[in-house]
């Protein structure tokens, strides 16, 4: 055999060895890596006004899980995947990385969590009925709406620029993006026609370069707030809803004609000489009233009934608890919380004139005094003979120039 023949095939041998390698180099960057990244989402909506109780003008029923992805209908929490790193193989960019993005708990759950806080912050009181399904709505109580959801699709992606990620980000990207849809149905209870629907889309965004933070390492930080696109994404779509469903005007309309009929009741039990039944009615009245002027009539009905009743009705532990609670918050000035228990305490007991007292000195001190005077005027109303009757007088003279 000739030499140069001998050469020939031994450099033959080494470029299938290198051939063979490139190619497994190349299969393992192609392949890459999968990682599971947990979403934190348990504490996304917890704020200050978590201790408001307020009846609600909205049923979220159970989140049905519609979504058409084959891989994320086999795990109830995914929330999407997609390549969150690149490389280079030579000239050519391979994939190395991608990741699995899961919600600590079922997306569906989350969704609905979602829904039911932000609307409750836009001022759409909501409950989260879990156990609901929409068969069964005939149950709840009128005068409010009902909303029944289909989750069609929860996607989390990386913003997948080439160019950008590796040249800028040397092949890393920290930049996500959430893309929530869903198909909503509004119903009054008692129908089986929904008086609106349509299909909602939500979007969110978000970059690690936001917390490039000297005290707290920049990767610490983006793994306790990732969450954030969630919820982004999720409060996005509950403001489209609004927007486009008309939700607040259904509502208002919904609880007028409602409390229309209660007063109607009201009245028919108060002929009736049913001062106890009188009294729930006016309660009722409270608790579902829209606005300062449906709240003073309610309170003016309850003081009405009061002065008629032989015995003044004690004053439930509960609501006590509440009350001795929120003094203790104001002392320690943490405002919000204590006018939020006051509510909840004035949700079990309306007709206890201290706590509407209280409740109004506590809003005038967060400069809320319109909603001061309404308390105040509340307090006048059910304790005209008081010893603070003038002084309550007084500090609504004082008020009314400071809400101008």
């Amino acid at each position: 055999m000739h030499k140069s023949t001998l050469v020939r095939t031994n450099h033959d041998r080494e470029g299938r060895w290198i051939f063979l390698v490139l190619m497994a180099c190349t299969l393992v960057a192609v392949t890459g890596c999968t990682n599971q990244v947990v979403m934190p989402t348990a504490t996304l909506w917890q704020t200050a006004g978590q201790y408001e109780q307020k009846t609600p003008v909205v049923s979220v029923l159970r989140v049905e899980d519609a979504v058409a992805n084959i891989e994320q209908q086999k795990d109830p929490k995914s929330l999407g995947q997609d390549v969150s790193h690149w490389g280079l193989l030579g000239p050519i960019p391979v994939r190395n990385e991608t990741n699995q993005y899961e919600a600590d708990r079922d997306r569906t759950e989350v969704v609905q969590n979602g829904v039911t806080a932000v609307l409750t912050q836009m001022g759409l009181p909501a409950i989260a009925r879990t156990e609901t399904a929409l068969d069964q709505i005939r149950a709840l109580p009128e005068g409010h709406l009902v909303l029944y959801t289909k989750l069609r699709s929860f996607e989390i992606t990386h913003d997948l620029s080439l160019i950008i990620l590796l040249i800028v980000n040397a092949g890393h990207v920290d930049k996500l993006k959430a893309k929530v849809v869903m198909d909503c149905q509004l119903f009054q209870p008692g129908q089986t026609t929904p008086l609106w629907q349509g299909a909602i889309e939500g979007k969110g965004e978000l970059d690690v370069h936001e917390w490039m933070d000297m005290e707290v390492p920049p990767n610490v930080k983006w793994k306790q707030e990732r969450g954030r696109v969630v919820r982004d994404a999720i409060e996005n779509a509950v403001g489209n809803l609004v927007e486009k469903s008309g939700i607040r005007q259904l509502s208002a309309k919904l609880q007028g004609e409602a409390q229309v009929r209660l007063l109607a009741k009201v009245q028919e039990r108060e002929t009736s000489g049913d001062l106890q039944g009188t009294l729930s009615l006016y309660m009722q009245a409270y608790r579902s009233a829209m606005g300062s002027e449906q709240t003073a009539s309610a309170v003016a009905g309850i003081a009405r009934v009061l002065r008629k009743m032989p015995n003044k009705p004690a004053l439930p532990e509960e609501a006590r608890k509440f009350g001795v609670q929120a003094t203790s918050l104001v002392e320690k000035k943490r405002y919000e919380e204590a006018v939020a228990l006051y509510k909840k305490a004035l949700e079990i007991a309306p007709w206890w004139a201290e706590g509407h007292f209280n409740r109004a000195l506590v809003l005038a001190n967060q400069n809320r005094f319109p909603e001061a005077i309404a308390e105040m005027k509340n307090f006048v109303v059910l304790a005209p003979d008081s010893a603070d009757a003038r002084a309550a007088q007084d500090k609504l003279y004082e008020w009314e120039l400071e809400a101008k």
